[in-house]
């Protein structure tokens, strides 16, 4: 079973998954996270897959890279947590080469320090 919340009373929404994900779990995660945080007027968004155990290839992680970086497009940074054990960085730079500012961490703390940052015309300037 995959499962998901959403808490968007914070700074940025967070969106936290748990279960068994394969590609189509992940997609419309993005999807649920990314439309709920335009809508509510957030620019940023933190994605706890902490509890999740994924499910896919490689050519899968390349295909969540380019719909994450579609369906987050919007928004001004995009952090995702994840275990170290299945850290990678396939769909990370997937979703940069398509142009969002997202990076990939394994410790909550240090996302959320990311996410707390402000932007400077230099920082924009030199993405990620």
């Amino acid at each position: 079973m995959f499962s998901v919340t959403v808490r968007d009373d914070t700074a940025y929404l967070v969106a936290m998954a748990t279960g068994r994900a394969e590609l189509a779990h992940l997609c419309g995660l993005a999807d649920l996270a990314a439309r709920i945080a335009v809508m509510k007027g957030h620019r940023r968004a933190l994605v706890d897959l902490l509890e999740v155990q994924p499910f896919l290839t490689f050519t899968e992680h390349l295909q969540l890279g380019a719909h994450v970086a579609a369906a987050f497009g919007p928004l001004e940074r995009v952090a995702t947590v994840v275990p170290a054990s299945q850290r990678n960085g396939t769909s990370e730079k997937a979703a940069q080469k398509h142009g969002l500012r997202l990076r990939t961490f394994t410790v909550l703390q240090e996302a959320d320090a990311w996410l707390q940052e402000r932007d400077t015309p230099l920082s924009k300037a030199t993405r990620p």
